[in-house]
């Protein structure tokens, strides 16, 4: 295939994929008959109400056949810029995008997001939104912020399409800026800013995390990778008064380099000086649940196949939302959520009137365990009594925390608790290939896939920038804790390893996010 043909087909994905999505849209008519897209020029804040046709507009962006078609879309388009863009520009615009990832850091943290959402669609001009600014933040000891300074910043994110510039210097949210709106009064953000992200999705504090941590910490990850070389070497130096640029033997990842400490991230986290950044950390990971629909887990497993009450036990589960959603679809069900002392304790108090009602009956209970440590050689469940094994281990959003030693030691303790029948269920990203996948293996893995991309299609195998979301997280985990997201061969791997045969995957629709069964071996 010659590169204009390369490059007519990615055209030709394209329109044939808004076609898809368009036939969805104008299937579902309202009032004012068929619906439109959501439009990029309008926010669409989720704490203010909106007509039923925007609603229902917004609620099929979810649509599986919408979000495939818009896969397709993003992966095309991101394919024909890097083949058609001029390579300097291309790299200049990869190696400069903390500059971005800075900006859009310092939108949410400026509140300039809630600022912007008083001005409505007329926006407001960057001298009253940097007094405004002010007005929320300003003590004896700070600066007045620079109009100028600030017009740059946000004519970047403009440029991004992460704000409009509606005229010379006055700038308006839009759909995307509107994602980061805490839904608090600019009053509220004055009074009381430590609250910011209370009682929100916590997408807000998702991006003050990973625009403060997360961007801290990959910028030393050839520096840690790569000790010895001069840059690194005398910066050290520099940074550390007496050292003579060897890197400390106990920094083991990243993040250990970047805050200078020995501690892992999350017994950091746990130092009184970061009580504030702790308390975010758990706003952030709600705001982290947008990676994947809670709600795929229900079909993703055959539960309405197991027999009455059942036992789950929901290894590391924290307050049980996984369970919550679970024990709601299938009543006949029992789910054990087993996680660290202090998150059990709250966990009960922190569900309202509809889910304290599975906790009352005993759908739903907790009990303090670290899945580092052995599984209790009985467990005690309400309405069904002692058991010595569950009929599924439920394992969600744990394996990309840790290290490959450390999954395996987790995995192994399921694993001698387990009786023949118990089935476990690995739920986290899994990682294809950017190429297609010839890996040869002695037995087939039931729901694995060899390539994302349509048949016969020049794109990549893995989707490429539709699914970066999960190769940056990816490298979130190898900086900040030494950890990562796998592929399916590194997590069959891993459990083979702790005396687990992976039986099969499959993936949600649109998603990275798979569901990988096995059974002991």
């Amino acid at each position: 295939m010659s590169t204009f043909e390369t490059l007519r087909a990615l055209h030709g994905l394209i329109g044939d994929a808004l076609g898809e999505i368009e036939h969805v849209y104008r299937s579902q008519s309202g009032p004012g008959g068929p619906l439109d897209f959501p439009s990029l020029d309008k926010p669409y804040y989720k704490t203010v109400a909106h007509s039923p046709e925007l609603q229902a507009a917004e609620k099929l962006t979810s649509d599986p056949a919408v979000v495939d078609a818009a896969n397709r879309i993003v992966a095309a388009c991101a394919q024909l810029t890097a083949s058609v863009h001029k390579p300097f520009f291309q790299l200049t615009d990869a190696m400069m995008s903390d500059h971005l990832a800075s900006c859009i850091e310092f939108l949410e943290e400026s509140h300039t997001v809630e600022i912007l959402r008083t001005a409505g669609d007329a926006g407001m001009h960057v001298r009253d939104i940097a007094r405004t600014i002010d007005g929320l933040r300003l003590t004896d000891s700070d600066a007045p912020l620079e109009p100028a300074k600030l017009s740059h910043i946000l004519r970047l994110l403009a440029t991004y399409h992460w704000l409009r510039e509606v005229k010379p210097d006055v700038f308006a949210n839009n759909r995307l800026s509107a994602l980061i709106d805490s839904g608090k009064t600019l009053e509220q953000l004055r009074d009381a800013p430590e609250k910011k992200h209370d009682g929100t999705d916590g997408i807000a504090a998702l991006v003050a995390m990973t625009g403060d941590e997360f961007l801290k910490t990959v910028a030393y990850l050839t520096d840690q990778l790569l000790p010895t070389r001069e840059r690194a070497r005398t910066l050290r130096a520099i940074l550390d008064k007496g050292n003579k640029g060897t890197l400390p033997k106990k920094y083991k990842t990243p993040f250990n380099l970047a805050f200078r400490t020995e501690l892992g991230y999350f017994d950091w986290l746990e130092l009184p000086e970061n009580k504030s950044r702790l308390a975010e950390f758990g706003r952030a990971m709600t705001g982290a649940r947008a990676w994947e629909i809670s709600e795929n887990v229900i079909t993703a497993f055959p539960w309405k196949d197991l027999p009455e009450k059942s036992v789950v036990i929901d290894v590391g589960g924290g307050i049980g939302s996984t369970s919550m959603v679970l024990a709601k679809a299938y009543p006949h069900l029992r789910f054990v959520v087993e996680d660290r002392d202090h998150v059990v304790q709250i966990a009960p108090s922190l569900w309202g009137a509809e889910h304290a009602e599975l906790i009352k009956a005993g759908r739903v209970s907790f009990k303090a365990h670290s899945f580092f440590a052995p599984q209790p050689p009985t467990l005690e469940v309400p309405g069904v009594g002692a058991i010595s094994a569950p009929s599924v281990y439920l394992v969600r959003g744990c394996t990309h925390n840790w290290p490959d030693e450390d999954v395996v030691k987790m995995l192994r303790h399921l694993r001698n608790a387990a009786q023949p029948t118990t089935q476990l269920l690995i739920v986290d990203m899994i990682l294809p290939l950017a190429c297609v996948d010839t890996t040869e293996v002695s037995e087939p893995i039931p729901g694995a896939v060899r390539s994302l991309a349509p048949e016969g299609s020049p794109l990549l195998a893995n989707l490429g920038k539709a699914s970066a979301n999960g190769y940056l997280l990816d490298l979130s985990m190898i900086a900040m804790l030494n950890a990562k997201e796998r592929t399916l061969w590194e997590i069959s791997d891993l459990a083979r390893a702790a005396g687990w045969k992976v039986t099969g995957t499959t993936r949600a629709s649109g998603s990275l996010w798979a569901y990988t069964t096995a059974k002991p071996i």
